[in-house]
């Protein structure tokens, strides 16, 4: 009989469970920039931390939909991706480890509009530091919070710094 109730209230739980999703970086990890223009990791966004526990404990599935690249290479003991050498950032994999995070799913856009994505997945509400993405989302039908970026400008800076350690790479492999 307990077990037959223990599976109502699951049911019951998952009928209302709604989707939400995150970006990544400047969403739930912060950077800022350093005299020389480059961008470097400062720690967590413990407000929207905070946030992705409480969607959890309240019974919703969280995930991370960031457009990093998929990782091209894991680590063989740690599962966590090979990053390159002056990414001194966790991954969404070792932040989701180290803080214990409640996120149910991780999906690399690897540069597209999360919008696409979001609404596939059946995401509810997104939570981005990207304007674009914020605005792509809406008009895809889905609700979006923009997070305020710790600096100005830096979401660009970000995204170049991601672009160039790519090719560079690209260009070790090749």
């Amino acid at each position: 009989m307990k077990l037959l109730l223990e599976n109502w209230r699951r049911y019951l739980k998952e009928d209302k469970q709604k989707i939400y999703s995150f970006d990544f970086d400047n969403t739930l990890i912060k950077y800022h920039t350093l005299e020389d223009g480059d961008v470097e990791y400062i720690g967590d966004h413990e407000e929207n931390i905070q946030l992705v526990k409480d969607l959890a404990a309240d019974g919703h599935k969280v995930i991370i939909v960031t457009s990093r690249f998929e990782p091209k290479e894991r680590d063989l003991e740690t599962g966590y991706p090979v990053k390159h050498p002056e990414d001194k950032a966790p991954s969404p994999d070792e932040l989701i480890d180290s803080r214990g995070l409640p996120i149910d799913e991780i999906w690399y856009t690897s540069g597209e509009f999360k919008a696409k994505k979001l609404v596939e997945l059946g995401v509810i509400h997104h939570w981005d530091d990207d304007e674009e993405e914020v605005a792509a989302a809406e008009a895809a039908g889905v609700g979006a919070t923009f997070v305020e970026p710790p600096e100005e400008g830096i979401t660009d800076r970000l995204r170049d710094k991601w672009i160039n350690l790519m090719a560079k790479s690209e260009e070790e492999t090749n």
